[in-house]
């Protein structure tokens, strides 16, 4: 490609060090442009770096048998309803009417159109197991749409499904596969973590996560330094409703109770009979800050306030009201408290972020409010930080090292869903005995626009983005010839170098703009083309060129004529170059 028939996007803003994202990098090297909260045009660089994710992901993928298929993006709304689905997702579904009056979803996933499909199409055992999937455009109208594309109303993934006869086949798809993740995440070359994980309203019982860790990562895992200890924050509360015996289909009835002269969480959790962990507590306080002197704090009543995390918030805390203090300041007969009624600012712990049917205090003495739900009673605080100790005093379950709070991005979640979408659905199969049986189901998704935004979150320096894996790279060489209108020398060799990289099939850009060096080599080292040529009058007389690897910052000099078999040798060391290049 040459950079007069291309489009750079770049932005000529100078990158700091501190306080670097994906967001602010895929912009400034030119990957996407904003259109509307959560609404991204992937511009040609983007499109590049998302094709070679594909290739790399379809590769793997058809390694294991997998077919690749197309599933709509618009759903009738009717399988939505039958699979229940229409209220666990609530407000996050993008929903349209056609001219007809007929109501559809745009897909925020598509277990249902999945299962209408096998119950269609699959009738005899003698067709299973078979496993489907598919590089498809995902909608989701989120309330709070954030750090760029990892958190988008529109957003691209690979997700697929698997169908089984029983549960052993079943897990035998799902192991396959979380094998076949950990070859992807190894050849893209990324720090990974793998953690137990809550199937929420996808369903089943055994699902798995894969985070990148990053400290602009919207997840919290708790693990230990040698990461043999990880735990996802928010999977206490998936494991406190199957002990309740909650149906995570359904909210209950949020109802009010009255608990006479109870003064502490424990007690109240053993009047009514179930686990701390699924009470709020509510904490207010005072701060120096005219204009709002206090602060509503909302954590599990199982975990204690950190108050060094508070003050990291540059938040400076007076005091913590007393119960006293409260009734006095906000005129209210109360212990604990309703934050909400009190309009005041509410910082909600991530602990808080997924219960459901928790228990909460009312704003009437020794009274409480059970089965409460975020978005349906009460509203989910805009402000959630992490402000509490980990299981009190931040060490693992065997006492032998110190837990850490750290933020991640979720890339990818396997699930062994079971069977809950043939029952929802009827979907059955005939079996040897010709009986009607209900058929297995496994879920598989990589999130790939949000994966290319934390390898970016992860990879980068104060120059731009450096590619774990260069595969990824949208070009894998770059040319700068330095005043190559100047010198005919100069633009001879340039031209005949890119040539020569172009019929080996090998992604090549060469810098034929009127820009001065400075410019070029900004651009090329924004978009981590990770093999970069250099060439100008005072190396190519004595026919040398300049080799530099973007990534470590390494710099050779060597004959002209050594260059393509110096890099060649260096692309085919890297796992990646059968998959592009083949038998080349």
């Amino acid at each position: 490609m040459l950079s007069t028939k291309y489009v750079f996007f770049t932005s000529k803003n100078k990158i700091c060090n501190n306080n670097l994202n994906s967001f602010t990098l895929m912009i400034k090297s030119g990957i996407i442009r904003k259109l509307s909260s959560g609404i991204y045009i992937w511009l040609p660089t983007g499109l590049r770096i998302i094709n070679n994710l594909k290739k790399i992901i379809r590769y793997f993928m058809n390694n294991i048998n997998a077919i690749e298929l197309i599933l709509p993006t618009l759903h009738p709304i009717n399988i939505w309803n039958q699979s229940g689905r229409i209220n666990d997702y609530g407000k996050e579904l993008l929903k349209i009417i056609d001219r007809k009056k007929h109501n559809f979803v745009l897909g925020p996933t598509h277990e249902e159109v999945i299962t209408y499909l096998i119950n269609n199409e699959i009738i005899s055992y003698k067709s299973l197991p078979v496993h489907f999937y598919q590089i498809q455009t995902k909608f989701r109208d989120e309330i709070r749409s954030r750090l760029g594309v990892i958190r988008a109303k529109e957003f691209l993934m690979k997700d697929s499904y698997s169908f089984h006869m029983n549960k052993i086949s079943l897990k035998e798809t799902y192991n396959v596969v979380l094998k076949t993740y950990k070859k992807i995440f190894n050849f893209l070359n990324i720090d990974y973590v793998i953690v137990k994980a809550d199937n929420n309203i996808i369903g089943g019982n055994i699902s798995h996560e894969f985070h990148i860790l990053s400290k602009n990562g919207e997840n919290l895992l708790a693990l230990s330094k040698d990461k043999k200890y990880i735990m996802n924050m928010e999977l206490g509360n998936f494991l406190l409703s199957k002990k309740l015996n909650i149906n995570q289909k359904k909210f209950l009835k949020k109802k009010l109770l009255i608990v006479d002269n109870c003064f502490s969480y424990k007690e109240l959790a053993k009047r009514i009979n179930i686990s701390i962990k699924n009470i709020i507590q509510v904490i207010i306080i005072k701060v120096s800050n005219k204009k709002n002197p206090f602060i509503s704090l909302m954590i599990r009543a199982d975990h204690k306030l950190n108050i060094y995390k508070i003050k990291k918030m540059n938040i400076n805390i007076m005091k913590i009201l007393s119960d006293k203090e409260i009734e006095k300041i906000f005129e209210i007969n109360i212990n604990f408290i309703d934050p909400f009624f009190l309009k005041i600012p509410v910082i909600g712990d991530y602990s808080i972020i997924n219960m459901y049917n928790f228990v909460i205090r009312t704003n009437i003495k020794n009274q409480y409010s059970i089965n409460t739900n975020w978005n349906i009673n009460l509203p989910l605080p805009n402000n959630i930080q992490d402000i509490r100790y980990v299981n009190n005093n931040d060490i693992t379950p065997d006492g032998k090292s110190i837990i850490k709070i750290k933020h991640s991005i979720e890339i990818a979640h396997i699930f062994q869903i079971g069977t809950k979408y043939s029952k929802l659905m009827n979907n059955y199969i005939y079996n040897k005995e010709k009986l009607k049986q209900l058929i297995y189901m496994g879920c598989y998704g990589i999130g790939i626009s949000r994966l290319i935004a934390a390898i970016i979150e992860k990879y980068h320096d104060s120059k731009g983005i450096y590619w774990p894996n260069e595969f990824l790279a949208p070009f894998l060489v770059a040319i700068i010839p330095i005043n190559m209108y100047k010198f005919t020398i100069v633009k001879k060799n340039a031209l005949l170098l890119y040539k020569k990289f172009k019929l080996l099939g090998i992604e090549v850009i060469i810098d034929d703009r009127r820009e001065n060096p400075g410019v070029m080599f900004a651009d090329i080292d924004l978009i981590g083309i990770p093999h970069i040529i250099i060439i100008n009058n005072f190396n190519i007389i004595n026919n040398n060129i300049e080799y530099k690897c973007r990534k470590t910052g390494f710099t050779k000099i060597l004959s002209i004529n050594l260059i393509i078999d110096f890099i060649l040798k260096k692309i085919k060391m890297n796992k990646c170059f059968n998959i592009f290049f083949g038998n080349k």
